[in-house]
């Protein structure tokens, strides 16, 4: 007989992507975990995941169908255990991903929301790169993801939040900082500090290359915040994408933002999940909090010069 117990492991293994993190976070044994999901395994006459030692666990295709099954029997559950007088309140948990750099900028502010709109819902989070969070997505580590729309396999379903435009990141004192807007040709004549991650970095140079220029790049770094306070010292500057609502830097230093005059496409900020799953009745609800929140956003958001 399959069991809740079983059930609510199989969806930590899966959303953790293995039996170490998933026992940590159940406060189980690695052993007892792994046994777990074998016995499950056992039970349904399927492997649920692949074994790789050195890449660790892959769940199968027939896994994926289960986790969506497993996702809402849980929910149910949840529901059914819930008292007579606790009204129409949903309950349940979701897993929410999201891409680093995005993550100051909007994840406290949707955690506080979900918080004060769906108080029964248990929400976890997962931060990585664009590369790392469209894998979560597909191997249902995650159920939801805010993210840019690039570089995306598995054809995951995407709801636009967002369009970002590049812009550059200036010392106050620098000549370009005097100028209502600047050009690719003068940025490429600075030196400048990239953002060093799996699918950004290529991005983040497209707008050079796509008008025949080579940067001058003299610092590299995963890191937003660090970039910008590079800049912000006058240490070079910086393409982005991603602005935060400060010009201030963790240490009070301050940078400029100006708009690239040059043509160049947009970026699409999206909310994404897998098409291999159905959305629960619960990530409904929180996407559609998330398209609110963006929503209310546009209405009230000013650009930072």
């Amino acid at each position: 007989m399959i069991t809740l117990h079983q059930l609510k492991v199989f969806v930590a293994v899966a959303e953790y992507g293995g039996t170490s993190a998933a026992a940590r976070s159940l406060h189980l044994s690695q052993p007892a975990v792994s046994l777990i999901v074998r016995n499950l395994e056992t039970e349904l006459e399927a492997d649920l995941f692949i074994r790789n030692p050195p890449k660790g666990l892959s769940i199968t295709p027939f896994g994926r169908g289960k986790l969506e099954e497993a996702r809402a029997l849980l929910s149910r559950a949840d529901a059914f255990r819930e008292p007579q007088d606790a009204g129409d309140q949903l309950r349940g948990q979701i897993t929410i991903g999201y891409f680093t750099t995005l993550g100051p900028s909007y994840i406290p502010n949707l955690i506080r929301r979900l918080k004060s709109r769906l108080p029964k819902v248990e929400i976890q989070l997962r931060e990585g790169d664009l590369s790392s969070v469209n894998r979560m997505l597909n191997t249902g580590q995650v159920e939801l993801a805010l993210t840019y729309d690039l570089g995306m396999t598995g054809r995951p379903q995407v709801y636009l939040l967002k369009e970002c435009q590049f812009y550059a990141a200036l010392p106050p004192e620098h000549l370009l900082a005097k100028q209502d807007s600047v050009t690719l040709e003068e940025l490429a004549q600075e030196d400048l500090i990239q953002i060093d991650l799996p699918s950004s970095r290529e991005f983040l140079m497209s707008p050079f290359w796509q008008y025949h220029l080579q940067p001058n790049i003299t610092y590299k770094t995963t890191s937003l915040e660090i970039a910008r306070g590079m800049v912000a010292h006058g240490l070079g500057v910086s393409v982005l994408i991603t602005r935060p609502a400060s010009r201030l830097t963790y240490d009070g230093a301050s940078l400029v933002c100006r708009p690239i005059s040059n043509e160049l496409p947009s970026q699409k900020l999206v909310m994404a999940h897998s098409h291999h799953f159905s959305p629960t009745q619960v990530a409904e609800a929180v996407m559609n909090e998330i398209k609110t929140m963006f929503s209310e956003e546009d209405e009230s958001t000013e650009p930072v010069q």
